[in-house]
């Protein structure tokens, strides 16, 4: 079991080490209960728990969790997670992995490896406070590195529950000296919209384009305070909409800390589905609502 679970740890280290960075997902445990062999015999039950790091790569993230079964049969295993969102709380999901699997007196996985695969795919709906409650489908097997690969599927409930990394409360972000005498208004663009797909906080290549521009005409003017508000479309509850724009929000306050805005001369906020910019009604995927607003003051 110790050689299980350093062999996931490593792959799901290895995996994200050139390739992950931080986002605003939220770091999760997943607790996985499930039918040991469904499709034949099904006389043990299996028992999974998961740490599912806040590492994303678009939709794509990484995964290391244990397994248990009332046989004792033990597997550990690392790899990598996708998450698709079909709506505002449902989601589909899906997971591939590799891990060290070893049978006690469960059924028989490989007769010359202890090396196993596990793939799965299913469906789970995401509840306003990010808990989310699914079921899915696993296949483990050796994918044919021995000479025999009998193979297994594990029919499972899921609970996922969020550890850390939810984004704060609507906050405002002022320099800690005393501000310094305003400066005349920039000559330039005083008012910039970045906007966003369905569902995101990560930034596209033109929003980036745009906070760039934004940070230069901040340089050009000197000391100055700029609000950085979010905003979301009209689907969706309150409260999930609430804490997007402020992911929102806080995307656009790195990126234009990162291109030299100082920190302090920055103040966020979050106006979830209230100001549209295109008059709506509820449930209605519009694009121009999924912003974030920079205005100088």
């Amino acid at each position: 079991m110790i050689r299980g679970l350093l062999f996931a740890a490593s792959v799901a280290l290895v995996s994200v080490a050139s390739t992950a960075r931080a986002d605003d997902d939220l770091w999760r445990s997943q607790l996985e209960v499930g039918m040991f062999d469904v499709f034949h015999k099904a006389n043990s039950e299996s028992f999974d728990l998961q740490l599912r790091p806040g590492w994303r790569l678009w939709d794509f993230g990484v995964m290391a969790g244990g397994m248990v079964t009332t046989k004792g049969a033990l597997m550990g295993y690392g790899g990598f997670t996708f998450d698709f969102p079909v709506t505002d709380n449902f989601f589909i999901v899906a997971d591939a992995s590799a891990g060290y699997y070893s049978r006690g007196d469960d059924k028989v996985l490989s007769f010359g490896s202890t090396a196993e695969f596990r793939t799965g795919v299913g469906v789970a709906y995401q509840f306003d406070n990010d808990w989310r409650l699914g079921a899915d489908i696993h296949h483990i097997s050796n994918a044919g590195l021995d000479k025999k690969n009998p193979g297994v599927e594990i029919a499972a409930l899921t609970l996922s529950i969020p550890l850390f990394g939810k984004p704060e409360p609507a906050a405002e972000y002022t320099a800690a000296a005393a501000a310094p005498p305003p400066a005349p208004a920039p000559a330039t663009a005083l008012n910039y919209l970045v906007f966003f797909n369905f569902n995101k906080s990560d930034l596209t290549a033109d929003a980036q384009a745009i906070i760039k521009s934004a940070a230069d005409n901040a340089a050009k003017a000197g000391p100055t305070k700029l609000t950085v508000t979010g905003h979301t479309d009209t689907v969706g509850s309150d409260s999930y909409n609430m804490r997007l724009s402020m992911r929102r929000a806080v995307s656009v306050q790195k990126e234009l800390v990162h291109d030299g805005v100082p920190a302090g001369e920055i103040a966020i906020f979050a106006k979830g589905k209230r100001e549209l910019l295109v008059p709506t009604a509820d449930g209605v995927k519009e694009p121009q609502n999924r912003r974030v607003q920079i205005v100088f003051e």
